[in-house]
């Protein structure tokens, strides 16, 4: 993309749809006791505090390799898969922060404060159309043009990976970045094709008879 004069609206860009992001039911507030109102008040604001803290780095480094393990190939190349994704993960808000900023109430449910959500890292495209359109004088508002143009090329480049999903793990953003490399490349993607046909045609051929029905 060209340096702009003219800021492109970052909403123009195929975001997620913001309804696929989860959402959670209200707190029940029928209840006429005050007592327990301000318990409720308590304890909610206990976890929108507690949304923003981080777990213990071994912790999480050990989460980041769990989905490698669903499979030999996958946990045999974790380490290399892992040092590549990283730099992505760190450059990028993960789910339990893109929802501490977002959606505090969201970032209160038990499922988005586990260790797991602190290793799934949020889609680049969410956080930069919320970014720009919430936070004035953040970095990214007062950017020049030119960086601005910069940033948003990268944004555009790297929210594929996500397939309009809110977040991912570093193994389905792996997967995604060798798929996307591999089919871009027309060397590699005739050699890889050629072999993945051979492959799946004598796998097909031996199952078919007994699994098919």
């Amino acid at each position: 993309m060209n340096e702009m004069n003219v800021r492109k609206n970052p909403c123009e860009m195929s975001a997620p749809d913001p309804n696929k992001v989860s959402a959670f039911a209200n707190p029940n507030e029928t209840s006429t006791r005050k007592s327990l109102s301000e318990r409720i008040a308590h304890a909610n604001a206990a976890r929108v505090d507690g949304a923003w803290s981080t777990p213990d780095e071994q912790l999480a480094e050990a989460e980041r390799r769990t989905p490698f393990q669903i499979c030999n190939v996958y946990c045999a190349h974790a380490e290399e898969l892992l040092a590549i994704t990283g730099q992505i993960s760190a450059a990028l808000p993960s789910r339990a922060a893109c929802l501490a900023r977002t959606n505090p109430r969201a970032a209160t449910h038990p499922d988005n404060r586990l260790v797991k959500a602190h290793t799934q890292v949020g889609n680049p495209a969410c956080a930069f159309v919320w970014e720009i359109s919430n936070n004035k004088e953040g970095a990214l508002a007062k950017s020049s043009d030119a960086q601005y143009a910069k940033a948003l090329d990268a944004t555009d480049a790297l929210k594929d990976l996500w397939e309009d999903e809110p977040w991912l793990d570093e193994l389905q953003i792996a997967k995604a970045l060798i798929a996307q490399i591999v089919l871009l490349d027309d060397d590699l993607r005739t050699k890889v094709l050629e072999r993945a046909n051979l492959m799946v045609k004598e796998c097909a051929n031996t199952l078919a008879p007994y699994l098919r029905g």
